[in-house]
Protein backbone atom coordinates (compact mmCIF):
# COMPACT_ATOMS: atom_id res chain seq x y z
CA UNK A 1 0.00 0.00 0.00
CA UNK A 2 1.48 3.32 -1.09
CA UNK A 3 1.39 6.49 1.01
CA UNK A 4 -1.60 8.63 -0.01
CA UNK A 5 0.76 11.47 -0.93
CA UNK A 6 2.52 9.21 -3.41
CA UNK A 7 -0.87 8.38 -4.95
CA UNK A 8 -1.42 12.14 -5.33
CA UNK A 9 2.00 12.53 -6.94
CA UNK A 10 1.28 9.74 -9.44
CA UNK A 11 -2.09 11.26 -10.26
CA UNK A 12 -0.47 14.62 -11.03
CA UNK A 13 2.05 12.75 -13.22
CA UNK A 14 -0.87 11.14 -15.07
CA UNK A 15 -2.53 14.43 -16.01
CA UNK A 16 0.31 16.95 -15.55
CA UNK A 17 -2.41 19.13 -14.10
CA UNK A 18 -3.14 19.85 -10.42
CA UNK A 19 -6.83 20.61 -11.02
CA UNK A 20 -7.54 17.36 -12.88
CA UNK A 21 -5.63 15.38 -10.24
CA UNK A 22 -7.72 17.03 -7.51
CA UNK A 23 -10.93 16.14 -9.34
CA UNK A 24 -9.97 12.48 -9.76
CA UNK A 25 -8.82 12.16 -6.13
CA UNK A 26 -11.84 14.10 -4.86
CA UNK A 27 -9.71 16.51 -2.84
CA UNK A 28 -9.05 20.24 -3.14
CA UNK A 29 -6.33 21.67 -5.36
CA UNK A 30 -4.57 23.18 -2.30
CA UNK A 31 -4.64 19.64 -0.86
CA UNK A 32 -2.81 18.35 -3.94
CA UNK A 33 -0.25 21.17 -3.64
CA UNK A 34 0.25 20.35 0.04
CA UNK A 35 0.94 16.67 -0.74
CA UNK A 36 3.48 17.57 -3.42
CA UNK A 37 5.14 20.10 -1.12
CA UNK A 38 5.44 17.44 1.60
CA UNK A 39 7.16 15.05 -0.82
CA UNK A 40 9.53 17.75 -2.05
CA UNK A 41 10.45 18.54 1.54
CA UNK A 42 10.89 14.85 2.35
CA UNK A 43 13.10 14.11 -0.66
CA UNK A 44 14.80 17.52 -0.54
CA UNK A 45 14.28 18.18 -4.24
CA UNK A 46 11.85 19.74 -6.69
CA UNK A 47 9.57 17.24 -8.40
CA UNK A 48 7.75 19.49 -10.89
CA UNK A 49 8.61 22.60 -12.84
CA UNK A 50 6.78 25.04 -15.10
CA UNK A 51 8.02 26.06 -18.53
CA UNK A 52 5.86 28.37 -20.66
CA UNK A 53 2.98 27.67 -18.25
CA UNK A 54 3.28 23.92 -18.93
CA UNK A 55 3.88 21.55 -16.02
CA UNK A 56 6.59 18.90 -16.36
CA UNK A 57 8.63 16.58 -14.17
CA UNK A 58 12.15 17.42 -13.09
CA UNK A 59 14.80 14.72 -13.41
CA UNK A 60 14.20 13.91 -9.73
CA UNK A 61 10.47 13.74 -10.38
CA UNK A 62 11.03 11.32 -13.26
CA UNK A 63 13.10 9.06 -11.03
CA UNK A 64 10.49 9.12 -8.27
CA UNK A 65 7.70 8.40 -10.76
CA UNK A 66 9.53 5.37 -12.20
CA UNK A 67 10.29 3.98 -8.75
CA UNK A 68 6.81 4.57 -7.35
CA UNK A 69 5.04 3.05 -10.37
CA UNK A 70 7.09 -0.12 -9.86
CA UNK A 71 6.29 -0.10 -6.14
CA UNK A 72 2.58 0.43 -6.86
CA UNK A 73 2.60 -2.45 -9.33
CA UNK A 74 4.36 -4.74 -6.85
CA UNK A 75 2.04 -3.69 -4.02
CA UNK A 76 -1.03 -4.69 -6.04
CA UNK A 77 0.58 -7.97 -7.07
CA UNK A 78 1.58 -8.69 -3.46
CA UNK A 79 -1.99 -8.10 -2.27
CA UNK A 80 -3.36 -10.52 -4.86
CA UNK A 81 -0.67 -13.07 -4.02
CA UNK A 82 -1.51 -12.90 -0.31
CA UNK A 83 -5.22 -13.33 -1.07
CA UNK A 84 -4.53 -16.33 -3.30
CA UNK A 85 -2.70 -18.08 -0.45
CA UNK A 86 -6.00 -18.36 1.41
CA UNK A 87 -7.82 -19.90 -1.56
CA UNK A 88 -4.88 -21.93 -2.97
CA UNK A 89 -5.55 -20.33 -6.35
CA UNK A 90 -2.87 -18.94 -8.63
CA UNK A 91 -3.41 -16.22 -11.19
CA UNK A 92 -1.62 -15.04 -14.32
CA UNK A 93 -2.66 -11.59 -15.58
CA UNK A 94 -0.97 -10.30 -18.70
CA UNK A 95 -1.56 -8.72 -22.07
CA UNK A 96 -0.28 -8.78 -25.63
CA UNK A 97 -0.59 -6.58 -28.67
CA UNK A 98 -2.92 -7.67 -31.45
CA UNK A 99 -0.38 -9.32 -33.76
CA UNK A 100 1.32 -11.16 -30.92
CA UNK A 101 -1.96 -12.05 -29.20
CA UNK A 102 -3.41 -13.57 -32.36
CA UNK A 103 -0.40 -15.16 -34.04
CA UNK A 104 2.25 -15.86 -31.37
CA UNK A 105 0.69 -16.33 -27.93
CA UNK A 106 -2.08 -18.95 -28.48
CA UNK A 107 0.11 -22.07 -28.87
CA UNK A 108 2.50 -20.85 -26.16
CA UNK A 109 -0.34 -20.13 -23.75
CA UNK A 110 -2.06 -23.44 -24.51
CA UNK A 111 1.11 -25.33 -23.63
CA UNK A 112 1.54 -23.29 -20.42
CA UNK A 113 -2.06 -23.91 -19.34
CA UNK A 114 -1.74 -27.65 -19.89
CA UNK A 115 1.39 -27.74 -17.74
CA UNK A 116 -0.13 -25.45 -15.09
CA UNK A 117 -3.83 -26.38 -14.83
CA UNK A 118 -4.12 -24.76 -11.39
CA UNK A 119 -3.38 -21.28 -12.77
CA UNK A 120 -6.30 -19.03 -13.67
CA UNK A 121 -5.39 -16.90 -16.68
CA UNK A 122 -6.59 -13.37 -17.45
CA UNK A 123 -5.34 -12.41 -20.91
CA UNK A 124 -5.93 -9.01 -22.53
CA UNK A 125 -5.29 -7.98 -26.14
CA UNK A 126 -4.77 -4.24 -26.69
CA UNK A 127 -2.39 -1.85 -28.40
CA UNK A 128 1.06 -1.12 -27.01
CA UNK A 129 0.21 2.13 -25.23
CA UNK A 130 -2.89 0.69 -23.56
CA UNK A 131 -0.90 -2.29 -22.28
CA UNK A 132 1.86 -0.07 -20.87
CA UNK A 133 -0.83 1.98 -19.09
CA UNK A 134 -2.34 -1.20 -17.61
CA UNK A 135 1.13 -2.30 -16.54
CA UNK A 136 1.80 1.04 -14.84
CA UNK A 137 -1.54 0.83 -13.04
CA UNK A 138 -0.76 -2.66 -11.77
CA UNK A 139 -3.72 -4.22 -13.60
CA UNK A 140 -1.50 -6.73 -15.43
CA UNK A 141 1.78 -8.36 -14.38
CA UNK A 142 3.60 -8.15 -17.70
CA UNK A 143 2.97 -7.54 -21.40
CA UNK A 144 4.25 -8.95 -24.68
CA UNK A 145 4.43 -6.03 -27.08
CA UNK A 146 5.63 -5.05 -30.53
CA UNK A 147 5.73 -1.28 -30.11
CA UNK A 148 8.34 1.09 -28.72
CA UNK A 149 8.75 1.51 -24.97
CA UNK A 150 11.10 3.27 -22.56
CA UNK A 151 13.87 0.86 -21.63
CA UNK A 152 14.66 3.09 -18.65
CA UNK A 153 11.24 2.28 -17.16
CA UNK A 154 10.77 -1.38 -18.09
CA UNK A 155 12.85 -4.52 -18.00
CA UNK A 156 12.41 -6.88 -20.92
CA UNK A 157 13.34 -10.11 -22.63
CA UNK A 158 13.47 -10.49 -26.41
CA UNK A 159 10.84 -12.89 -27.74
CA UNK A 160 11.71 -12.63 -31.46
CA UNK A 161 12.67 -10.35 -34.34
CA UNK A 162 9.95 -10.20 -37.00
CA UNK A 163 9.89 -9.03 -40.62
CA UNK A 164 7.71 -6.00 -41.36
CA UNK A 165 6.36 -5.74 -44.91
CA UNK A 166 4.06 -3.88 -47.28
CA UNK A 167 0.95 -5.86 -48.24
CA UNK A 168 -1.89 -5.63 -50.76
CA UNK A 169 -4.48 -7.84 -52.42
CA UNK A 170 -3.28 -10.41 -54.94
CA UNK A 171 -5.03 -8.58 -57.81
CA UNK A 172 -4.06 -5.08 -56.67
CA UNK A 173 -2.21 -3.24 -59.49
CA UNK A 174 1.19 -2.99 -57.82
CA UNK A 175 4.08 -5.45 -57.50
CA UNK A 176 7.48 -3.82 -57.26
CA UNK A 177 8.40 -0.21 -56.60
CA UNK A 178 11.78 1.48 -56.45
CA UNK A 179 10.89 4.28 -54.03
CA UNK A 180 8.48 4.54 -51.11
CA UNK A 181 7.03 7.77 -52.51
CA UNK A 182 5.41 5.73 -55.28
CA UNK A 183 2.92 4.52 -52.67
CA UNK A 184 1.71 7.99 -51.65
CA UNK A 185 -1.13 8.05 -54.19
CA UNK A 186 -2.60 4.77 -52.89
CA UNK A 187 -5.17 4.34 -50.13
CA UNK A 188 -3.23 3.50 -46.97
CA UNK A 189 -5.04 1.31 -44.42
CA UNK A 190 -3.61 2.06 -40.97
CA UNK A 191 -4.15 0.80 -37.43
CA UNK A 192 -5.22 3.20 -34.67
CA UNK A 193 -2.96 5.56 -32.70
CA UNK A 194 -1.09 3.65 -30.00
CA UNK A 195 -0.69 0.60 -32.22
CA UNK A 196 2.85 -0.77 -32.41
CA UNK A 197 2.26 -1.85 -36.01
CA UNK A 198 1.44 1.73 -37.00
CA UNK A 199 4.29 3.14 -34.92
CA UNK A 200 6.91 1.09 -36.80
CA UNK A 201 5.86 2.59 -40.12
CA UNK A 202 5.69 6.07 -38.62
CA UNK A 203 9.29 5.83 -37.39
CA UNK A 204 10.48 4.50 -40.75
CA UNK A 205 8.78 7.33 -42.64
CA UNK A 206 10.40 9.94 -40.39
CA UNK A 207 13.82 8.37 -40.99
CA UNK A 208 13.22 8.74 -44.74
CA UNK A 209 12.08 12.35 -44.38
CA UNK A 210 8.37 11.59 -44.81
CA UNK A 211 5.24 11.34 -42.67
CA UNK A 212 1.69 10.02 -42.96
CA UNK A 213 0.64 13.40 -44.35
CA UNK A 214 2.45 12.49 -47.56
CA UNK A 215 -0.25 9.90 -48.32
CA UNK A 216 -3.21 11.28 -50.26
CA UNK A 217 -5.70 8.80 -48.77
CA UNK A 218 -5.60 7.27 -45.29
CA UNK A 219 -8.18 4.97 -43.69
CA UNK A 220 -7.75 4.21 -39.98
CA UNK A 221 -9.08 0.84 -38.79
CA UNK A 222 -8.45 -0.67 -35.35
CA UNK A 223 -8.90 -4.29 -36.40
CA UNK A 224 -6.23 -6.25 -38.25
CA UNK A 225 -8.67 -8.85 -39.56
CA UNK A 226 -10.80 -6.11 -41.13
CA UNK A 227 -7.72 -4.54 -42.72
CA UNK A 228 -6.78 -7.85 -44.32
CA UNK A 229 -10.34 -8.37 -45.57
CA UNK A 230 -10.28 -4.93 -47.20
CA UNK A 231 -6.88 -5.64 -48.74
CA UNK A 232 -8.23 -8.85 -50.25
CA UNK A 233 -10.97 -6.73 -51.84
CA UNK A 234 -8.21 -4.52 -53.33
CA UNK A 235 -9.22 -1.46 -51.29
CA UNK A 236 -5.66 -0.24 -50.81
CA UNK A 237 -2.31 -1.10 -49.25
CA UNK A 238 -1.03 -1.60 -45.72
CA UNK A 239 2.04 -2.50 -43.67
CA UNK A 240 2.14 -5.24 -41.05
CA UNK A 241 4.29 -7.99 -39.63
CA UNK A 242 4.78 -10.83 -42.10
CA UNK A 243 3.69 -13.33 -39.46
CA UNK A 244 0.26 -11.61 -39.36
CA UNK A 245 -0.26 -12.08 -43.11
CA UNK A 246 1.58 -15.39 -43.57
CA UNK A 247 -1.58 -17.48 -44.01
CA UNK A 248 -2.99 -15.18 -46.70
CA UNK A 249 0.39 -14.84 -48.42
CA UNK A 250 0.66 -18.63 -48.60
CA UNK A 251 -2.90 -18.97 -49.88
CA UNK A 252 -2.30 -16.25 -52.48
CA UNK A 253 -5.09 -13.94 -51.33
CA UNK A 254 -2.55 -11.30 -50.33
CA UNK A 255 0.86 -10.47 -51.77
CA UNK A 256 3.93 -8.68 -50.50
CA UNK A 257 4.76 -5.31 -52.02
CA UNK A 258 8.42 -5.48 -53.02
CA UNK A 259 10.08 -2.14 -52.23
CA UNK A 260 13.72 -1.55 -53.14
CA UNK A 261 15.95 -1.13 -50.07
CA UNK A 262 13.04 -1.69 -47.68
CA UNK A 263 14.25 -4.21 -45.11
CA UNK A 264 12.56 -3.64 -41.77
CA UNK A 265 12.49 -5.95 -38.78
CA UNK A 266 11.32 -5.20 -35.26
CA UNK A 267 11.43 -6.80 -31.84
CA UNK A 268 8.63 -8.54 -30.00
CA UNK A 269 9.40 -8.07 -26.29
CA UNK A 270 8.22 -9.46 -22.96
CA UNK A 271 8.20 -6.45 -20.58
CA UNK A 272 7.57 -5.69 -16.91
CA UNK A 273 8.12 -2.73 -14.58
CA UNK A 274 11.77 -2.00 -13.88
CA UNK A 275 13.18 -2.78 -10.41
CA UNK A 276 10.23 -5.01 -9.58
CA UNK A 277 10.71 -7.34 -6.62
CA UNK A 278 9.06 -9.99 -8.81
CA UNK A 279 11.79 -9.88 -11.46
CA UNK A 280 12.74 -13.55 -11.02
CA UNK A 281 9.07 -14.56 -11.13
CA UNK A 282 8.59 -12.78 -14.47
CA UNK A 283 11.76 -14.29 -15.88
CA UNK A 284 10.50 -17.73 -14.90
CA UNK A 285 7.19 -17.10 -16.68
CA UNK A 286 9.07 -15.85 -19.75
CA UNK A 287 11.09 -19.05 -19.96
CA UNK A 288 7.96 -21.14 -19.35
CA UNK A 289 6.22 -19.45 -22.29
CA UNK A 290 9.02 -18.87 -24.78
CA UNK A 291 11.99 -21.11 -23.96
Amino acid sequence: MLDFRIETFLCVCKYMNYTKAAEELNITQPGVSQHIHYLEEYYQTKLFQYSNKKLSLTSSGEKLKTSMLSMKHDSIHLKETMSSLESSKKFLKFGATLTIGEFVIPPKLADYMKKNPQVQVEFIIANTQKLLDLLDEGLIEFAVIEGYFSKSEYEFRLVSNEDYIGVCGSAYPIDHITDLSQLFSHNMLLRENGSGTKEILEHYLVEQGYSFTNFEHISQINNLHTIKQLLMQNCGISFMYKIAAQKQLTEGTLKEICISDFHVTHEFNFVWRKNSIYKEHYKQIFYSLFA
